[in-house]
């Protein structure tokens, strides 16, 4: 049944992507989701977006491997159905999993599922988080060989390793492990096991990262202010801090 008091004010698109902005008891009840989750469970290091450091300390991460792997997850958000987050939430012993589940979750802008985790929730990144990580696909994740490193960054699951072949047995036992559960890959932004991919708008190969030749333009080009061009150097040197090429 729907939350009789709307959660949200209204939506907006932003690059394409419907965006929810919360009511003020919205973003009050989110913040508590969030807090009570924070509280409840300890996510394994892999959880990249909820660490220090973000996608940058992950593509860090791998950096001293030869080979890497990318798969992202379609349209995350709106993949995790309610259900999906009470029972995540009852999973690890929140009360009220029902309650936070109502108000946290939207009538879906796309077919399915009908109610959906939305962006622009404060709860929703820990959420869509919290249902990976207690699902067989975090269970697959945390499963594989030592030989291979893993990082999740929100819907980008990436992995490295210097055995090509045993990257690509965990790549293919990942994407397995993701349609089982009911969710689909983006086909173009797959990166099966190369000495080199594209992640982050960054390059990544062994001792290296760098921003994309294409996204510095992109910026150079939509006439940032100084303090923008600043930061953005900024950016791109803590992108390449520690290369040993």
């Amino acid at each position: 049944m729907p939350v009789a008091i709307p959660n949200f004010d209204y939506s907006y698109l932003r690059k394409g992507k419907p965006v929810f902005v919360p009511t003020n008891i919205g973003r009050r009840i989110g913040n508590e989701v969030k807090k009570a989750v924070e509280d409840a469970y300890s996510f394994d290091p892999i959880y990249f977006h909820l660490r220090r450091g973000g996608h940058v300390a992950a593509m860090h991460h791998h950096r001293d491997n030869h080979f890497f792997a990318r798969i992202d997850i379609s349209n995350f958000f709106y993949s995790i159905s309610r259900r999906r987050v009470q029972s995540a939430l009852d999973r690890i012993g929140i009360g009220n999993a029902r309650f936070y589940a109502q108000w946290s979750t939207v009538v879906s802008p796309y077919a399915d599922p009908r109610f959906a985790l939305p962006y622009g929730f404060v709860q929703s990144p820990i959420l869509a988080s919290l249902v990976i990580a207690t699902s067989d696909i975090g269970g697959q994740l945390l499963g594989l060989p030592a030989s291979i490193k893993v990082g999740v960054y929100v819907d980008d699951i990436s992995l490295s390793s210097d055995d090509e072949a045993g990257l690509q047995q965990a790549y293919n036992t990942i994407l397995g492990a993701i349609a089982a559960d009911g969710l689909a890959v983006s086909p173009a932004k797959l990166r099966p096991p190369a000495d080199m991919i594209d992640i982050f708008n960054c390059d990544l190969a062994h001792g290296m990262a760098s921003v994309r030749d294409d996204r510095v333009n992109a910026f150079l080009t939509s006439n940032p202010s100084q303090d923008a061009e600043n930061a953005f150097v900024a950016y791109c040197a803590s992108v390449e801090m520690g290369n040993q090429t």
